[in-house]
């Protein structure tokens, strides 16, 4: 069974579906102090990781850009879901729909359908290789009116309403996903 920390802020959508399916060894809450230094703080957590023996690394709903420090101890191996479809490219071959805004962004930006994605973490915010991708949660045609007619507080609730269900409903197993994917032999439920 694969054994795996959970790095999140506040909460971690879809950590007790994730826990059926993979040993979760630690939940980490933890957000960097305000003016904090981002290496010394990943140097940290990478320490406090160190003790379990970790196949991987999962991000849910952890709202910062990992940094260097911690990418070179689990090279390949953090996973981030993301609330948007990140195989979804501008011209330049950048994400989309990248960032905290993701949902609303995808909705503003006049998407029919919402995703989230899991993806291995690289330097560079919300771009790394897509490992796998949700089912489409259809956006209410109202709220695409809404978008268009800049009525932002509507599409502001929407975008929170959309966000909750795609986390609620497929986080926990899209995250085992994409551990099974890049780690096919460890992964056995």
């Amino acid at each position: 069974m694969l054994n795996v920390a959970v790095l999140c802020s506040k909460r971690a959508p879809g950590l007790p579906e994730l826990r059926k399916r993979v040993n979760v060894a630690c939940v980490l809450d933890r957000q960097p102090p305000r003016g904090c230094d981002r290496r010394s703080f990943d140097i940290q957590t990478g320490a406090m990781l160190a003790r379990y023996e970790l196949d991987a690394v999962v991000l849910l709903g952890y709202l910062y850009v990992v940094t260097e420090p911690l990418l070179a101890e689990f090279p390949s191996r953090i996973l981030n879901v993301h609330d948007s479809d990140l195989t979804l490219r501008n011209d330049d071959g950048s994400p989309r729909y990248p960032g905290l805004h993701a949902t609303r962004d995808t909705i503003v930006g006049g998407e029919r359908e919402t995703r989230s994605c899991v993806h291995i973490v690289t330097p560079e915010l919300d771009a790394g290789p897509v490992v796998a991708r949700s089912n489409a949660f259809p956006v209410a045609p109202f709220v695409r009116v809404a978008a268009a007619r800049g009525e932002n507080d509507i599409v502001r609730a929407y975008a929170y309403a959309q966000r909750e269900w795609m986390m609620r409903s497929t986080w926990g197993a899209l995250a085992f996903e994409g551990l099974r994917r890049i780690l096919p032999e460890r992964a056995v439920a």
